[in-house]
């Protein structure tokens, strides 16, 4: 029988996860599911290979009982189809009913925490769900992962993420900034969660490698702090941390909700119906594709501190590329990872909690190439 994998969206990062799959991954077929088919042609047209076939089928996510059927057949689902918020559970839920693997690149605290609640039901389904698998989410909770396994006790988990403002991606991420970044955030102090200002709360100065160096970053709305503790159970504390560069886009972020312009109530304007969101959000990426000057690299930071041999222990991560780069290759390998039996658990999962680091940090870094992990070690 010969393997297949779906994924869901065409978009930039979606674009790189078919890129990957069909160029490191063992698929015999990668199906591409998308609302307009049309703009796979070019993807299709660029990636036509020999080895793996490539087809694409029109598709709503909204559209259940089609969307399972499409499923069905294939070793596992990537689904990179934004906004996450609207569209993560709808995908989750056709998943279980056509019993597939899925791997999901959610990430915002809000949806993380449904798909996560959806575990019972995974298992009684006999699948595996990866919630939260790109840059971050993703890579800096596998880091984190690495990280723990290097010591005794685990007492503290800092993750933080640079991401440049020149590098948007698609509208579907404005979308995700508005509404995950731009108001309360949580964090992990203490065995309870703290709630905090998005781009405005816990301001301090991290290092991160060339070309990004030093950056002031803040509180934001993500689900590292909220999954992180379900599987460290002495952690004390957990956060992440993040800028865009320039920083002023933070501003433009926070802004845009205070004026009221992340509403999703729909209004007519000239007899075409929107939502304020809808308005901000093509706005926001317009303006972001605007900053050409500035580079589209970013980066990721994770700290992790606890206890080895008896004394206090820093073990510091950081490396740096293109986060949308970074978002689309993570969640391929974790397609890859669950096609090849090397995620065994049953259930709903983030990274932290079933993937394996030393697998997955050798397809990203040693197979791919993508990047140097700086590691630093500090005994207090």
């Amino acid at each position: 029988m010969k393997s297949k994998v779906l994924v869901l969206g065409c978009g930039e990062m979606g674009e790189m996860a078919i890129d990957d799959l069909v160029t490191f991954g063992s698929f015999d077929e990668v199906i591409i599911g998308t609302r307009h088919p049309e703009k796979a042609k070019p993807v299709m047209a660029r990636l036509r290979s020999k080895r793996t076939k490539l087809s694409v089928q029109q598709v709503e996510v909204h559209d259940r009982d089609k969307l399972a059927a499409l499923m069905r057949g294939v070793e596992v689902v990537l689904n990179s189809a934004g906004p996450n918020y609207k569209n993560a559970l709808l995908v989750a839920h056709a998943a279980l009913q056509a019993q597939v693997d899925l791997v999901d690149m959610s990430d915002d605290y809000v949806s993380t925490a449904e798909l996560l609640a959806l575990d019972t039901r995974a298992k009684e389904a006999g699948v595996t769900f990866v919630i939260g698998l790109g840059a971050s989410p993703g890579i800096n909770n596998v880091i984190a992962r690495l990280g723990a396994n290097a010591l005794d006790e685990v007492e503290e988990i800092h993750t933080a993420w640079i991401m440049s403002g020149a590098d948007p991606g698609g509208l579907a991420l404005s979308y995700h900034l508005l509404y995950s970044l731009s108001g309360k955030a949580l964090t992990f102090q203490d065995g309870k969660y703290i709630e905090v200002q998005s781009f405005r709360d816990g301001r301090e100065v991290l290092e991160f490698p060339k070309p990004v160096g030093s950056m002031e970053v803040f509180h934001i709305g993500h689900p590292e702090p909220v999954t992180l503790p379900r599987y460290f159970k002495n952690l004390k504390y957990a956060d992440d941390k993040a800028s865009f560069n320039p920083s002023f886009v933070n501003d433009w972020i926070v802004n845009l909700r205070e004026l009221g312009l992340c509403a999703e109530e729909p209004a007519t304007i000239n007899g075409v119906t929107y939502t304020p969101m809808d308005i901000a959000a093509a706005a926001l990426h317009k303006t972001c594709k605007n900053l050409q000057e500035y580079r589209k690299e970013g980066a990721l930071r994770v700290e992790v501190k606890g206890k080895w041999r008896g004394k206090t222990t820093r073990l510091i991560y950081a490396a740096s590329g293109r986060i949308a780069q970074g978002t689309g290759i993570a969640a391929a390998i974790g397609a890859q990872m669950l096609a090849d039996r090397l995620v065994e658990e049953k259930g709903a999962f983030a990274p932290e909690g079933c993937i394996d680091p030393g697998i997955f940090m050798q397809e990203l870094l040693d197979k791919r190439s993508i990047g140097e992990l700086i590691t630093k070690r500090i005994e207090e």
